[in-house]
């Protein structure tokens, strides 16, 4: 057993912990797992925990469709622990949590796992001696059930004392716990909808900031759940409130991990960029469509990108701006790209696959972005800019015809992606609820 393995065995028997979670992400953003006694805990660390694999062919109402590539019949898959993601599992003093790989029978990679399809992604810019870094900003709600309907938590309004204050206990407790695990949380606020809570976490590698991620959503619901409320992430909740977005810093050191900002620079002087910031830059917007149907994963997601709201509807960048599809921060210590159409409900391993894919097509291909659109680009019009997918039916037909992304992802995780995705898509277009009703019933 390796070092690493030993010095995490060896921690987890002396914390008082009882039972470790192994867990992985499903392509619809959901975590999947089983609870592993201690005494068992060596032989998984080693060999890994069986699923079957139909498992990740479940959308996100757990229906199976009916042209799933896995069914009851395939193999199963492993689940083995990364060593290095242990930590405590939120809201509870005796348990763990472990992140996993997911492996075949004898040991080899599985193709259909997203945790692997984005190593293979650093991988290829290591080989073009690059390390990306990733910040994410993730925003999400939290409110009061009540009698089956929404009680917000308050009245604040956007970056207020007020809303600092609305629900200390939570936040406190929140904050805590990701100090706990490591999570560097930079500053929180706020957001502009009643009870909608943004949080910068600090860069890291881009695995890391996945895993991260994965775990604050985790925490942020469990917690929420303890003191009363509802925590949710999903895009559009509140038709008259605002959405709630994922935005992804990106930027690029040497391989070697030099610290040295390779996107900074003065290539581009009016905005600070490198060349390969530019070129990263192109290569993003090249497969921007594509991208949408990673980030935003769901039919939901959709009713977030409106004009003049602080979501983009046009594959462009600009400087400043929080409506672009990339905007480009007012120069701090560090240049950086951010890109804001994901939403925090899907996969961010595979959202993230894509990403280093896209750019690094961007790079390698030396691809042009073009001037920066002018202005608030939410007001003043994307100009000729190619409009996102408005649906996630086209974005999903985008995704299937990208080669690149395609490559990066592997064609078992990308088809059976689409096929979850449009099962989605069909039950969401067949469904006859309340707005059907209230529009045509007495009209017609």
């Amino acid at each position: 057993m390796s070092t690493e393995r030993d010095s995490t065995l060896e921690e987890i028997r002396g914390s008082g912990v009882r039972e470790i979670r192994v867990a992985f992400m499903d392509y619809n953003g959901l975590l999947r797992a089983r609870s592993v006694a201690l005494e068992h805990l060596p032989r998984v660390l080693e060999h890994g925990i069986n699923f079957s694999s139909s498992g990740v062919s479940f959308n996100s109402r757990d229906l199976f469709p009916a042209d799933a590539s896995f069914d009851l019949a395939s193999p199963d898959f492993w689940a083995v622990p990364d060593p290095a993601t242990y930590r405590a599992a939120a809201g509870t003093s005796d348990a763990g949590e472990m992140y996993a790989d997911l492996v075949e029978a004898r040991g080899e990679p599985w193709p259909g796992c997203p945790r692997t399809a984005l190593r293979r992604a650093i991988a290829r810019a290591r080989e073009a001696g690059l390390s990306f870094n990733v910040g994410f900003e993730p925003e999400g709600y939290v409110f009061r059930p009540a009698n089956g309907e929404v009680e917000f938590v308050d009245s604040a309004k956007f970056a207020t004392l007020d809303g600092l204050g609305s629900q200390p206990a939570f936040m406190h407790e929140l904050l805590s716990y990701l100090s706990k695990v490591g999570i560097e949380v930079e500053q929180w606020t706020e957001e502009y909808g009643p009870g909608q809570i943004e949080v910068n976490l600090h860069y890291r590698a881009p695995l890391e900031a996945a895993d991260a991620l994965t775990r604050y959503r985790q925490a942020f619901r469990t917690l929420a759940a303890q003191h009363g409320l509802v925590g949710t992430f999903m895009a559009k909740p509140f038709e008259d409130q605002v959405g709630s977005g994922l935005h992804v810093h990106l930027s690029a050191e040497d391989a070697n991990g030099s610290g040295i900002n390779l996107f900074d620079g003065n290539d581009d002087p009016a905005l600070g960029l490198s060349e390969l910031a530019r070129h990263a830059l192109a290569g993003l917007l090249r497969h921007g469509p594509a991208l949408t149907a990673l980030g935003a994963s769901t039919v939901n997601s959709y009713k977030r990108f409106l004009p003049g709201s602080w979501a983009p509807t046009h594959v462009m960048y600009a400087y400043a701006s929080r409506a672009a599809f990339i905007r480009i921060p007012e120069r701090e210590t560090a240049r950086r790209l951010e890109l804001r159409i994901g939403d925090p409900t899907g996969n961010p391993y595979l959202f993230l696959a894509g990403i280093l894919a896209a750019a690094l097509d961007g790079i390698e291909q030396r691809l042009d972005p073009g001037p920066p659109m002018p202005g608030d680009v939410g007001r003043s019009g994307a100009g000729d800019a190619p409009p996102l997918p408005r649906t996630l039916e086209q974005a999903l037909d985008r995704l299937a015809k990208d080669e690149v992304i395609r490559s990066a992802l592997g064609s078992v995780i990308l088809d059976e992606y689409l096929t979850i995705k449009r099962s989605e898509w069909e039950a969401f277009i067949s469904h006859v609820g309340s707005w059907d009703r209230d529009w045509y019933l007495g009209r017609y």
